[in-house]
């Protein structure tokens, strides 16, 4: 992580605990570099990831502004998790970012079914044995990291570049959530499950089983992310 990153994971952390409150200025870029310990160099290069991740708002002959969490990126983990923080939205989040993935995901497993390839399938069986061995694992690293895999797999056999760029998006929030969920034991098991479900489907290349094998997959993953949210920052504190 360079200098530029770790000022933009501790500005974040204290725009949560309320040292930089919602709707105000922030500091000057000198007394951030003297507060951060930083050059100002460092400062613009935080500052600019900011403004692109709609955080802060960058004013011209004035000191720049925290932006209202609504109008953060909601494709951003740490992002988004300090916006459902802050905004109290974290649960209508997730829901939404779930909700996409089933509409994508669902509709590509029906495509991919029938114009999987031999050897996508064989790497499919590799994934799925993974996730299997994965389950012995204290990390769940290589679960999860085999679990998106997966998925990109199926979106890769589907063959429809449109489909592949409305999820590409997404991936890096969702392999957040996956990690988080992946944790618990149980989440992986039933996620093996499902996968196995889903890979018959394909093998069989049955489009309308390969749609439900994932339908049911997302509805576990959801009551997954509902089971296991993850640990807001603190809150900031009442004015």
């Amino acid at each position: 992580m360079t200098m530029s990153e770790q000022v933009t994971r501790r500005i974040l952390e204290d725009i949560g605990s309320g040292r930089y409150r919602i709707g105000e200025e922030m500091p000057a870029e000198a007394a951030l570099a003297q507060a951060y310990d930083v050059s100002r160099l460092t400062i613009r290069e935080a500052v600019k990831d900011l403004s692109a991740r709609g955080v802060i708002e960058v004013r011209q002959g004035r000191r720049n502004r925290v932006r209202p969490p609504s109008g953060w990126s909601a494709l951003d983990p740490d992002v988004m998790t300090l916006r459902g923080s802050l905004g109290g939205d974290a649960e209508e989040l997730t829901r939404s970012l779930m909700e996409s993935r089933r509409v994508i995901e669902v509709g590509t497993a029906s495509l991919a079914a029938t114009r999987i390839r031999s050897a996508e399938l064989r790497h499919l069986r590799e994934l799925l044995e993974q996730m299997r061995e994965g389950l012995d694992d204290a990390d769940a690293t290589r679960s999860a990291e085999a679990d998106l895999n997966f998925h990109r797999a199926i979106i890769a056999a589907a063959r429809n570049e449109f489909l592949a760029a409305a999820y590409e998006p997404l991936e890096q929030v969702l392999r957040a959530v996956r990690l988080r969920t992946s944790s618990h034991l149980s989440v992986r098991v039933d996620a093996v499950r499902w996968h196995a479900e889903i890979l018959s489907a394909l093998e069989r290349h049955d489009a309308e089983g390969a749609a439900a094998a994932m339908a049911g997959h997302m509805e576990q993953s959801e009551r997954a992310a509902r089971e296991f949210p993850a640990e807001a920052p603190a809150a900031a504190p009442a004015s």
